[in-house]
């Protein structure tokens, strides 16, 4: 039963208990004659009897509920695969910084620990448990609340102790002091989400692209609010990568947090042309401030440009220009 784990403490000092019993009387017995060892013998195997029993019984009350995850949504975030249907799925005990909150910014360490759980999980069988207590079941927003495990491996403990996540304890849950200890144990390594430099360094180079963006309406471009009164026309639009998302069947770049917003503009490739682009496009445009060039044109009410080519889309940084050419 390898998903057995704190809540098997009480069987592991029953069989210690037992075997300390056993072990102490096997060597008075071994003196004794053959009657007594048959009694030992039938000793022993009602002992292994009773260990299988337990063992079961311990096993129903950690009992695992295998499905597949179809899609990691962010750090602590998936969709698993019901009868055909995807359903959300939560992680208890951990949260992770916003990526696609629809008001917010994408947040420091947001997108490496999505990326993380997603080469975890994605597309595997996993094993999803409740809480001990079963007093978190399903969220106020309707999404499942679960322990991930992938064979011997506890998911949501992983993120925590790699620094991935923090430990998220305004509810009590079965882990809670546990994950307390190996949250400290990340805070006290810098590991992770908790480099206070690398975070500063992040901060600093989304603060300077966001203000190149601010120069939109020079050197030929427009902003991305104005590009909806171009509609039909090939203009070059200026704006800093707010949002950034692979569908699968697309990857879409975003001006604002919210892409339904009436005057979010969208620069869009086509899975049929990603080759032609960087490695995850959708990572690597992120955060930046990028020039895009084509046709504008409007889908449900909004703005976009069609890429492509790599030749459409080039990065500004501090007043300089870098393409990927690959055409």
């Amino acid at each position: 039963h390898s998903f057995i784990t704190y809540e098997s403490k009480t069987q592991t000092h029953y069989i210690k208990y037992l075997y300390r019993f056993f072990a102490a009387d096997l060597g008075y017995n071994l003196f004794m004659n053959r009657k007594h060892l048959r009694i030992l013998s039938i000793a022993i195997i009602t002992i292994l009897i009773l260990l299988y029993f337990t063992s079961s019984i311990f096993a129903t009350t950690d009992k695992c509920d295998y499905k597949t995850v179809s899609k990691v949504i962010d750090g602590d975030t998936v969709k698993i695969l019901v009868g055909g249907e995807e359903v959300t799925v939560r992680l208890i005990g951990i949260d992770t910084p916003e990526t696609v909150h629809p008001n917010k910014d994408v947040e420091w360490f947001g997108k490496e620990a999505a990326k993380k759980l997603k080469e975890m999980v994605e597309g595997k069988i996993v094993c999803l448990k409740m809480d001990r207590d079963k007093t978190q079941d399903i969220d106020k927003y309707g999404r499942l609340l679960r322990y991930l495990w992938l064979d011997n491996l506890f998911v949501n403990a992983e993120l925590v102790k790699q620094g991935y996540a923090f430990a998220y304890t305004n509810y009590p849950f079965q882990y809670l002091e546990e994950f307390r200890k190996y949250a400290r144990d990340a805070r006290e390594n810098n590991r992770g989400l908790y480099n206070p430099e690398k975070q500063k360094e992040w901060g600093d180079k989304v603060r300077k692209n966001k203000a190149i963006a601010k120069t939109c309406g020079s050197e030929g471009s427009i902003c991305p609010e104005d590009a909806i009164n171009y509609i039909g026309k090939v203009r070059t639009v200026r704006f800093f990568v707010r949002k950034s998302y692979d569908s699968g069947k697309a990857i879409f770049l975003n001006s604002k947090n919210n892409f339904h917003d009436a005057d979010n503009f969208t620069a869009v490739i086509f899975a049929g042309d990603r080759y032609k682009f960087p490695k995850a496009p959708d990572e690597y445009y992120w955060g930046k401030t990028i020039d895009v060039t084509g046709r504008i044109k409007k889908y449900e009410g909004r703005a976009e440009i069609i890429l492509e080519k790599p030749s459409q889309i080039k990065i500004k940084s501090q007043g300089i220009t870098t393409s990927i050419d690959k055409d």
